[in-house]
């Protein structure tokens, strides 16, 4: 089979809505990026599901993100912050994709970019490239520095915030 065939017998579109849904059945991680806006003191922070390792030499991450604050102020800055979430932080990736609720998520700064205090790791970035694919951008980050405190993560699967349940042998 020559690959016009395999482009011959794709779809020819595929509906949103189901794409999400499909892709939906795709468990990820739930992380906060965080970026500063200079002369502004309070950082700045988004939910994302879309972060990937892509190297370990140099150590180097992935995020996808669509324009809007958060873009600028990467594009801006050109630094970025991870902070990975557990399963009991929930409130904090609700916070940060819009449910603003009483209590606001503490930050660190621990070398030069914010990162939540209480996470179960972090990374701090900078921007190495950008690729614009569709309606996102792609931003490949060398980590500059990280580390792992632990614990059982935070997972969204189909929609829906879940956890991961230890099998037992």
């Amino acid at each position: 089979m020559s690959t016009a065939d395999v482009a011959s017998e794709a779809p020819v579109g595929v509906d949103a809505a189901h794409f999400r849904k499909t892709v939906g059945n795709f468990a990820t991680g739930v992380a906060i990026v965080s970026c500063i806006d200079e002369g502004d003191p309070q950082p700045h922070g988004m939910t994302i599901s879309s972060f990937t390792s892509i190297s370990l030499a140099p150590p180097t991450i992935l995020i996808s993100i669509k324009p809007g604050r958060m873009h600028r102020l990467i594009s801006k800055e050109g630094w970025f912050g991870v902070s990975v979430l557990g399963e009991d932080q929930r409130s904090h990736s609700q916070y940060f994709a819009g449910d603003r609720g009483p209590s606001v998520p503490g930050f660190a700064t621990r070398n030069r970019i914010p990162t939540l205090k209480d996470c179960l790791a972090w990374f701090e970035c900078e921007v190495t490239s950008r690729i614009q694919v569709h309606d996102h951008t792609l931003f490949v980050a060398r980590v500059m520095h990280c580390d792992v405190v632990g614990g059982p993560p935070l997972l969204f699967f189909s929609s829906r915030y879940s956890a991961v349940q230890t099998l037992q042998s």
